[in-house]
């Protein structure tokens, strides 16, 4: 989106808008030309709130969740 700084200032919600869905935008000023752009949101953790609380995991996900016995009371 290009804008003057009039327009920035008038439709500010909009540019804002605009920036934060991706789109760069470029303000034509008296002394150049201004791009405002957002900062992607650092990355935030799976666990969240239990990151600190979680000690190990157990990752055999390639193993079956049943014994073969349970296995063998379902047939």
């Amino acid at each position: 989106m290009r804008t003057n700084v009039s327009t920035l200032l008038r439709d500010f919600p909009r540019v804002r808008q605009t920036v934060l869905s991706g789109e760069d935008v470029w303000v034509k000023t008296r002394e150049g030309t201004l791009r405002i752009t957002a900062d992607k949101p650092a990355g935030s953790s799976v666990l969240g709130r239990c990151r600190d609380l979680l000690i190990r995991t157990d990752d055999d996900i390639d193993e079956p969740s049943t014994t073969p016995e349970e296995w063998a009371k379902r047939k």
